[in-house]
């Protein structure tokens, strides 16, 4: 479908077709870009990143289609891969394992694929990797709570997650909650307390709730005093003057 050289434009491409929501187009691709990626004998490091991009494409287009039994398959062949190249960048240059994509990411994909498949132990079991790897993550817990519940200590596991991540504080889209550790984890309070309202709320749903609400009502009356300002700055005309 295209040459080996154009990999890393295709990955690109395929990108841009997932977000468009492409996806039977996107899956054809990747299994294609994937095949011819492993057939080669004697892989260069980038061929190997590309492999791992490819995988995770092509496992995300998967879930996206409902197809969660052939996303598990994926999974396995994607963390071998990864696994792979990290063997291959320590072997030539360990600086640059920081470069590559952390595993916590393989590791919540494991878990939103165990979940679609309904195996609540093995998601958590998943997400645990996860944290351990790279902790807080939050959007993980709270993704795995509301694809399964409080099943198999998942709303335990939510509860330490969030009581770790800090404060809730103001974004730029409402008030969320911000994982010092992984800031790409951040999730919106009021999704947070919906989550944790599934394992039975408790003092911390309570607490963020209250955090949430000191926040907004601040903002509120902040506001009604910049209005207030406003307005007291706009000159009175009495128009009778000029009858």
């Amino acid at each position: 479908m295209f040459g080996m050289g154009d990999a890393g434009q295709v990955i690109l491409q395929l990108e841009r077709y997932l977000a468009d929501g492409r996806e039977e187009i996107t899956e054809v691709m990747a299994r294609d870009l994937i095949d011819q990626l492993r057939a080669k004998s004697r892989p260069e490091v980038v061929d190997q990143v590309h492999l791992v991009k490819a995988l995770r494409l092509l496992v995300d287009v998967l879930l996206v289609r409902g197809k969660a039994t052939d996303a598990a398959k994926e999974i396995k062949r994607l963390h071998r891969a990864r696994r792979r190249l990290e063997r291959t960048v320590r072997r030539g240059d360990a600086s640059l394992l920081d470069r590559l994509t952390p595993a916590s990411e393989d590791h919540l994909r494991a878990m939103r694929v165990r979940a679609a498949l309904g195996r609540a132990s093995a998601a958590r079991s998943a997400l645990a990797k996860a944290e351990s790897t790279r902790p807080g993550q939050l959007r993980g817990a709270v993704e795995a709570v509301e694809a399964l519940g409080d099943a198999a200590g998942l709303g335990k596991m939510l509860t330490r997650i969030a009581t770790a991540a800090g404060p809730v504080v103001q974004g730029a889209a409402g008030t969320v909650v911000v994982p010092p550790t992984a800031e790409d984890q951040a999730v919106k309070a009021e999704r947070l307390m919906a989550a944790l309202d599934r394992c039975g709320g408790g003092p911390l749903r309570e607490d963020i709730a209250q955090q949430h609400r000191a926040i907004v009502d601040a903002a509120a009356a902040a506001s009604a005093r910049l209005q207030a300002a406003i307005e007291s700055l706009q000159p009175v005309v009495d128009y009778h003057e000029y009858g």
